[in-house]
């Protein structure tokens, strides 16, 4: 018998290949680790099991299977997981009726159809093949147009909008695309694109989801911008597309270093040189979600674009997000007034030389900043220490914090306690917004669901069982959980083994219990000490807690209705069972 497609590709894949393609993991005995790529945090809480083929984020409370990955970290669903997977693991799905298609599969087949489209027009039409001879001016050899799949709209109305119509696609899919605009007061459609260089931009997984289009150089339209890209729709979203990473990503992650430069020409030229861990911002500011995406394949950032540090820029706002992230970031310094393709094209060796000697960005900053203003005066001193001391209170190593303090202070020959004392009064919020004086809380604390956790420990550890039979299945809220917990104490032998246990169970609780299993085994591996028989003790004192401050919450209802109603003898009895539960209760 056939098993079904899910489970054909589970078989076929490797969870930890998998997730090993998006982010970094590292052996934790049985296990791998890593820092979750779905919240920031400094020390790893996410753990996958080769085993069991789960995974789970013991800071987020995220986890679950293959698929349940790639939905969360593509941000697709669950079809869209599985037609990846599919094409991964070279699972043939059956044809799927095209009334039946998600949303977002006809709009990436537009998408495609209409890259298609501006390549044929690059290629075949007049306007186009002068496109290339400006492409070749540029330095673009015909292999790299062919490869980033460059093209061109044409300066006409509705070329793209017709083409797309004959397609089968209306007007209102088209637009849900992103590639015509509705005129106002009329139903009616023209294209986004016209007259421009197109640069098409993929996913992940090299799927065309959105469009950049630069003016044409011989005919600028200056009621337009000289770029215009497509807005975010359901498949493209700006603040979290990466230029260029689709066909970067092994190289960042061989590298161990992302080059992040401005615009889709200095990584064109930049890949064509050999330099392919090189991606694109596209002249936006970095967001955090582009900044956990980089952190998935490297920690080590390197800029190629305006780092002015006094203006209040994009550029500026992005970097201070890389160095809360914990990014070690360099600063690649260029010629004046050229940009890394113009570099490239006119000096390729000075582009290597100029990565090779990139500076470190605080470094660079003091370099930059001192140059500005003189030290020697009290106002200099004022405005150097108001431009450096914001982004060395973002450093999140307070080692190297500590050295970019004490440097400042030579230079500017005053005492360190004064430049700490400033620095004091900066407010310094984290990536999420959170003050990143906010001290992180135990990993046990985070966990999600203590319950889970704590029997998921007691299964993990049988023969501690004995020790803990007097507990109470009533501190388990959850049915299920306290089920399996009843049939543990129900258990008469010494030795209790887990198979023989599991064969009791229905099939949904051994699917939960072999869950629970797999999140206790992976806390281990996270902890650098454990003692299970004093883990385990900490979390029924937990349980029991909750269970009687809930006991509490109760009798102060209770209470306050027998004070409404003024019945003396049932509030003497409320407040006495109220302290007695209180004494109880370990507050440690």
């Amino acid at each position: 018998m056939i098993g079904s497609p899910v489970d054909e590709i589970k078989n076929r894949l490797d969870i930890v290949e998998v997730i090993g393609s998006y982010i970094r993991l590292q052996k934790a005995g049985r296990n791998y680790k890593a820092l979750c790529p779905f919240h920031s945090e400094k020390t790893p809480s996410f753990v996958v099991s080769p085993e069991k083929q789960m995974w789970h984020c013991f800071g987020c409370g995220k986890g679950g299977s293959i698929f349940d990955f790639v939905m969360e970290i593509e941000g697709v669903e669950f079809g869209d997981a599985l037609r990846m997977l599919a094409r991964r693991a070279g699972v043939e799905l059956k044809k799927v009726d095209p009334k039946l298609k998600t949303e977002r599969s006809r709009l990436y087949e537009i998408c495609y159809l209409a890259n298609q489209f501006f390549i044929k027009q690059l290629a075949a039409s007049q306007a186009g093949k002068k496109i290339q001879r400006y492409l070749a001016g540029r330095g673009l050899k015909p292999a790299a147009i062919k490869d980033w799949q460059l093209g061109y709209a044409p300066n006409q109305w509705r070329a793209l909008l017709d083409f797309l119509k004959n397609q089968g696609y209306p007007d209102e899919e088209i637009a849900k695309a992103g590639l015509v605009v509705k005129k106002e007061k009329k139903n009616e459609y023209y294209d986004r694109f016209r007259d421009r260089i197109i640069f098409p931009i993929h996913d992940l997984n090299g799927l065309v989801i959105g469009f950049t289009g630069r003016e044409n150089p011989e005919q600028p339209d200056s009621r337009m911008g000289k770029y215009i890209n497509t807005p975010n729709t359901l498949i493209y979203d700006k603040s979290q597309v990466i230029y260029g990473l689709d066909k970067a990503k092994l190289a960042l992650r061989e590298n161990n270093l992302c080059i992040l430069v401005e615009g889709q020409m200095d990584v064109l030229m930049a890949h064509q040189a050999g330099s392919r861990n090189v991606v694109a911002s596209s002249g936006t500011a970095l967001t955090e979600k582009q900044l956990r995406i980089i952190k998935r394949y490297t920690e080590n950032l390197a800029t190629a674009f305006d780092m002015d540090l006094a203006g209040q820029t994009a550029t500026k706002r992005g970097i201070d997000l890389a160095l809360q992230f914990g990014f070690n970031t360099k600063v690649i310094s260029l010629p004046k007034e050229q940009d890394p393709a113009d570099c490239l094209r006119k000096n390729p060796s000075l582009w290597s030389q100029a990565i090779a000697q990139a500076s470190g960005l605080i470094e660079f900053y003091l370099e930059s900043t001192f140059s500005k203003y003189d030290e020697q005066t009290a106002e200099g001193k004022k405005e150097i220490s108001k431009i450096l001391l914001p982004v060395i209170k973002k450093i999140s190593n307070k080692v190297e914090q500590a050295h970019w303090l004490q440097e400042l202070a030579r230079r500017l020959k005053i005492q360190e306690k004064n430049l700490v004392e400033e620095m004091g009064k900066i407010k310094n919020f984290s990536a999420g917004g959170r003050d990143e004086n906010f001290a992180e809380t135990p990993l046990r604390k985070k966990i999600a669901n203590l319950e889970d956790y704590t029997l998921g420990l007691i299964l993990t550890n049988l023969r501690k069982m004995k020790r803990f039979k007097r507990e109470p299945a009533y501190l388990f809220t959850d049915p299920e959980l306290a089920e399996i917990f009843k049939n543990l104490k129900k258990n008469r032998t010494k030795k209790v083994k887990l198979e023989d246990f599991q064969k009791g169970l229905s099939v949904e609780l051994a699917n939960r219990l072999n869950e629970l299993i797999f999140k206790a085994e992976a806390q281990k591996s996270l902890l650098d000490k454990f003692e299970p028989t004093k883990e385990i003790r900490f979390c029924f004192s937990q349980l029991r807690n909750r269970y009687w401050r809930g006991k509490l919450d109760q009798l102060s209802l209770s209470i306050r209705q027998a004070e409404e109603k003024q019945d003396k003898d049932l509030l003497k009895k409320l407040t006495e069972e109220f302290n007695k539960i209180t004494r109880q209760i370990n507050y440690g």
